[in-house]
């Protein structure tokens, strides 16, 4: 009896709509006192799966693993990015197998929670897709330059971009951490900083002197006054608002164009900051709990990036050529970047 009445139950919720039942899971989120950013990335990637599985009205117990596996395939073939993007205009080209990758983890988690719920689990067979493992490419100094001298200080805007730039460089930050740091967070004579990390886990990062500095110049002269009382955070937009996280990758964007350093976007200033520290001789540990990574076996991919560069200076100070006396004639840059001979004809 007992085993014909879970039947009829589990029958009977596999007829509630699937957007009810993403909604109950991202409520479920909130109790876990889940980051919003977390709730936001979760809800836009599965109301995404319920458009494609028939919209959110459709019954849970019509989602099937074909479904689940035509909408992975659709994502693999698309030709479109940033379609429905707040802030970024859709471009053409293929999904990153990162970003498909990340689908695929968040609906398995959805499919996890159905199954705690007694449910059906149409994404259990889902595997997670492997992405190919590329070097770290960090921002070089020169880079690293060119984008700090586009920031006017003495603006308003100028000063408040100098002083998360310098703090996500000199820190490592994720962006969505620097969108939510508040002033009474933030202790300026230790030169030190507490964040919310992912899972709603608190830690503390350092910066050095010249991070401190751009922020108690911003804030003490340049800060617009709040539009709220309860916007505490540090970095606020002219109208006093708080500085997003979307709208922190625009100004970033516009940078990028400003300045021709073509992949400046937040995370590769995260990685520019823990390949400097391991070059500088910082530890992989220290590194971790700076990061706010889970495991070190995520922070160790830095190395990669670390490697890279010391085998690129090693490289520039033993060059065989350019350490090779005699020979050719010395040669200089021609007018597009080609290398000519100079002649007795060059001096004329």
């Amino acid at each position: 009896m007992r085993a014909n009445g879970t039947k009829r139950a589990h029958q009977a919720m596999s007829t509630v709509t699937l957007g009810t039942f993403i909604d109950l899971y991202l409520a479920d989120m909130r109790l876990k006192n889940r980051t919003p950013d977390s709730i936001t990335t979760n809800r836009l990637h599965l109301q995404r799966f319920a458009t494609h599985a028939g919209g959110g009205e459709v019954q849970l117990g019509r989602v099937t693993a074909d479904v689940v596996r035509s909408y992975v395939a659709a994502m693999q073939a698309r030709h479109m990015r940033y379609e429905h993007h707040p802030t970024r205009p859709p471009v053409e080209g293929a999904l990153s197998p990162y970003t498909i990758r990340k689908t695929v983890k968040i609906l398995r988690g959805f499919g996890s929670w159905l199954a705690r719920e007694g449910l059906a689990n149409p994404f259990d067979r889902l595997d997670i897709p492997t992405v190919p493992k590329t070097l770290v490419e960090v921002l070089s100094p020169a880079e690293v330059t060119t984008i700090l001298a586009a920031l006017n200080p003495n603006t308003a805007n100028g000063a408040r971009n100098q002083a998360f730039i310098l703090l996500m460089l000199d820190s490592g930050p994720r962006v969505s951490e620097v969108a939510g740091l508040r002033l009474e967070e933030l202790d300026l004579p230790n030169r030190e900083a507490k964040l919310m990390g992912k899972g709603r886990k608190e830690r503390r990062i350092p910066f050095g002197q010249k991070t401190a500095r751009a922020l108690l110049r911003y804030i003490t002269a340049f800060r617009a006054e709040a539009a709220k009382p309860e916007f505490t955070q540090v970095f606020l937009t002219l109208d006093g608002y708080p500085l997003d996280r979307n709208a922190i990758g625009l100004i970033l964007r516009r940078l990028r164009i400003a300045t021709g350093v073509r992949k400046l976007h937040a995370h590769r200033l995260r990685h520019t900051f823990a390949v400097n520290f391991l070059a500088a001789g910082g530890d992989l540990e220290t590194l971790r709990r700076i990061l706010g990574h889970e495991s070190l076996e995520v922070t160790k991919r830095y190395l990669t990036g670390l490697q890279a560069a010391q085998v690129k200076k090693l490289y520039d100070d033993y060059s065989p050529m350019d350490r090779l006396s005699g020979g050719d004639p010395p040669r200089r840059f021609g007018p597009r970047g080609v290398t000519q001979h100079r002649s007795d004809g060059d001096r004329q």
